[in-house]
């Protein structure tokens, strides 16, 4: 009778636990990424109509298109699983990819299941063609792509005003001067299928094919607090080069290539009090006269802008009881905080002692001092929960021309890095964190769109440096920006490493660097949470023997930092 009763009584509480365990999914199935797949996609022309599984927990959804060289040729935001994209600049017999990702409030993702992949098969204007016609020719458009398979019409327009509209049958169609000459001429012309547009092209005569050049950040005649300044521009499509020129009371000291609109200068270059102008240039090929051009003037501010706050956890899955450490990676400043998202520098409390995690929070943190500009508010959407797996994707170098110092025993920065990251991919699985990791022979767009497509929570590059006069020496971090994701733990990372290190001097820690776009693997557009690590010199003995010395130790003071940031030990 009691081994009956013992066995009722297991059987119940074995129901009541599943019962709970089941309850619990249910009620959590919409907080958490479940897969999904592509349903459709049907095109007419470039225009692209996708269908695919609606994701419960999703805030919000991205559409990302690669080619055939895993470059990122198209991105869009969305909010429904029912979208058309418009993807005017593909190429005619070019495979590309269509990809989806599911974010959740907590920007954690999950990719499609079944990325579509198409080769684009309509015709579409070359991209020999020269954007700019000779006033005294006629015009050779080059057209690639199948013109028999449809009956496809050319036509030429100005304006609006239709001068040209007949079948397309050669690849190579000639306008005719009389359309252009001596004329500040702009023609339309489109590839017709039908009604539909299939590809559209506009070329310019005795004018620019550039439009205007406006600045909109940082404002004319403004004064900056003295830290990087950020360059925000608008205009100058068709350019093929964009020139970045910096004057300092009208002379030029930094002259350089940019390829975005937006671009970080840094502070190095600035001097407090003083006076500057940046002009850009949007260049099309070798037509200087064309050059379109934008400029704003401003001055530095007298005082130094502090260094923001970091945290000694990831901020997205904290278990509670935890204690938040604010870190001040200044030498000097007080920190003030809020955990009501309001402004702290207004209304914040000065930071004296961890802060105890009982529930979610918006913590603001703001470093302040008389004598220096404030740093910037660092927003920290502090979340209580647990997350069942982390991952991190490794990335060590594949440079196999960079060799170290022979009699150290240092080859080169690809075999020696690959080495050093078997230490931390062991020591990070054997905490259960998923690794992921590149292929030497790759390149950084394909690490780049795996590492986003696996969805980690780290994206982790590992190198070694080197200087032109081999004397240089110390450690150092990149990031992508001073707002960046990973600042926290690229300082927890910094520290640590530093720490260990043989030369204690100020000097050896090289600090937190921005690479403002400039390194693929940690640029915030491609890689939501990147880090680039440059372990010591290989062209410096003392630091190539430091690294062939300590790999493991480094190793695991790596991955030991990442563990804690996570909470995972």
């Amino acid at each position: 009778m009691k081994r009956i009763i013992i066995t009722i009584i297991f059987v119940l509480i074995t129901f009541i636990s599943v019962t709970f365990a089941v309850s619990a999914i249910l009620l959590n199935s919409d907080k958490i990424l479940n897969s999904f797949s592509i349903i459709s996609v049907d095109n007419v022309s470039h225009f692209f109509a996708i269908n695919f599984e609606k994701v419960k927990a999703a805030e919000y959804y991205e559409i990302v298109v690669y080619d055939e060289n895993n470059v990122e040729v198209f991105s869009e935001k969305v909010k429904k699983n029912n979208v058309s994209i418009n993807l005017e600049k593909i190429n005619y017999n070019a495979k590309y990819k269509i990809v989806i990702y599911a974010y959740d409030k907590l920007s954690d993702s999950i990719a499609v299941l079944n990325p579509y992949i198409f080769t684009y098969s309509e015709p579409t204007f070359s991209e020999e063609n020269n954007l700019v016609m000779n006033n005294d020719e006629n015009y050779k458009l080059i057209i690639n792509g199948n013109l028999h398979k449809k009956n496809y019409l050319i036509r030429i327009s100005d304006n609006g005003y239709k001068l040209v509209e007949e079948k397309l049958t050669t690849n190579e169609y000639m306008i005719n001067k009389k359309y252009y000459k001596d004329l500040e001429q702009k023609l339309d012309i489109e590839i017709i299928d039908g009604i539909t547009s299939i590809d559209k092209i506009t070329l310019y005569n005795k004018m620019s094919p550039i439009s205007n050049i406006v600045i909109k950040t940082p404002e004319n005649d403004s004064t900056l607090n003295f830290n990087d300044v950020t360059l925000i521009y608008e205009g100058g499509e068709n350019a093929t080069k964009y020139l970045i020129q910096i004057y300092k009371d009208n002379h030029l000291i930094k002259e350089a290539e940019v390829k975005k609109n937006k671009c970080i200068i840094s502070a190095e270059l600035f001097e407090k009090a003083a006076n500057y102008k940046i002009k850009i240039n949007a260049m099309y090929k070798d037509y200087n006269d064309y050059t379109k051009s934008g400029e704003v003037q401003f001055k530095m501010n007298e005082k130094d802008t502090l260094k923001p706050v970091y945290l000694n956890v990831s901020p997205k899955y904290i278990k509670p009881g935890t204690k938040l450490i604010l870190n001040n990676p200044n030498a000097e400043g007080t920190i003030y905080f809020t955990t009501n998202g309001e402004d702290p520098v207004s209304s914040g409390t000065k930071y004296t002692e961890p802060i105890i995690v009982n529930g979610n929070m918006i913590l603001k943190a703001v470093v302040m001092e008389p004598n220096k500009n404030n740093s910037i508010v660092q927003a920290f959407d502090i979340n209580v929960g647990t997350k069942e797996t982390y991952s991190v994707y490794l990335s060590p170098s594949n440079q196999d021309g960079n060799y170290g110092v022979p009699k150290t025993g240092y080859r080169n920065e690809m075999v020696e890095m690959n080495d050093l990251t078997n230490y931390i991919e062991k020591k990070l699985q054997q905490y259960g964190v998923k690794v992921y990791r590149n292929s030497s022979y790759g390149n950084i767009n394909l690490w780049v769109s795996d590492s986003k497509y696996y969805g980690v929570d780290l994206h982790l590059a590992i190198h070694s440096n080197a200087s032109s006069d081999h004397q240089s020496y110390g450690v150092e971090t990149w990031i992508n920006e001073e707002a960046s994701k990973s600042y926290s733990l690229a300082y927890l990372l910094q520290n640590a490493i530093y720490g260990i290190y043989y030369n204690e001097e100020e000097a050896a820690s090289r600090g937190v660097k921005y690479a403002n776009g400039s390194l693929g693997e940690i640029n915030d557009e491609f890689v939501p949470f990147g880090i680039l690590l440059e372990i010591a010199h290989h062209d410096y003995e003392k630091d190539a023997y430091w690294i062939m010395q300590n790999k493991e130790l480094i190793a695991n003071t790596i991955a030991d930092t990442i563990l804690k940031y996570f909470g995972i030990i």
